[in-house]
């Protein structure tokens, strides 16, 4: 279930290197222009790259970031980008971003909320490759108070039209135990249909 075509790539900097198990950064200097993970997908003959950028040391604060970087046959702004989500406390986890003829769709798991106690989620949210507007938020989240989501990816089907779901969790989803989740999202970017979650 796991997306196949991303790729996580961890940069050659004091930042990255902290979020790759090296020493952490204490030098908040340029924080902006230093990212931690990358994953590339296309959609609309464009080509597009997510990133996760630290913007505050003090609480800590991360920006999922998505840019339009170019392609062969792309007609609209190249370096166009938009924040898709300001994460507090930790850095989001692994960023998977997926792409068809119908949008972009992107997953990360994030602290969901400034409390050292909140629980950590599920996001996935589909992109409008044009304006690079959210038109769907399908977040994930555990039973209320019973834990968070530890791990989480996220891939399209050969059609570009259903997104599957899986990750790993350490808490209830629909009142169901189980170390694994998975799910998918039918018709991922022209319905509101929720997602049938499993666990195992």
């Amino acid at each position: 279930m796991m997306n196949k075509l991303t790729s996580v790539v961890c940069l050659g900097s004091a930042l990255a290197l902290s979020a790759c198990g090296g020493p952490e950064q204490e030098d908040g200097a340029e924080l902006a222009q230093q990212s931690s993970r990358l994953t590339t997908a296309s959609s609309q003959g464009c080509d597009y790259e997510a990133t996760t950028v630290q913007i505050t040391t003090s609480p800590p604060q991360y920006n999922v970031v998505l840019t339009r970087t170019g392609g062969a046959s792309c007609t609209l702004t190249t370096g166009a980008s938009v924040v898709l989500q300001t994460v507090p406390l930790n850095a989001p986890g692994t960023v998977t971003l997926s792409g068809s003829s119908l949008g972009l769709a992107v997953g990360f798991t994030m602290k969901n909320g400034w409390s050292g106690s909140a629980a950590t989620v599920m996001a996935v949210r589909a992109v409008d490759p044009t304006t690079l507007a959210t038109t769907r938020n399908g977040d994930i989240y555990c039973d209320y108070m019973t834990g968070s989501i530890l791990t989480g990816s996220t891939g399209l089907n050969a059609t570009g039209t259903n997104l599957s779901v899986s990750g790993t969790k350490a808490c209830k989803i629909n009142g169901r135990s189980g170390t694994y989740w998975y799910g998918t999202f039918t018709d991922f970017f022209t319905s509101t249909t929720a997602p049938v979650i499993s666990t195992i």
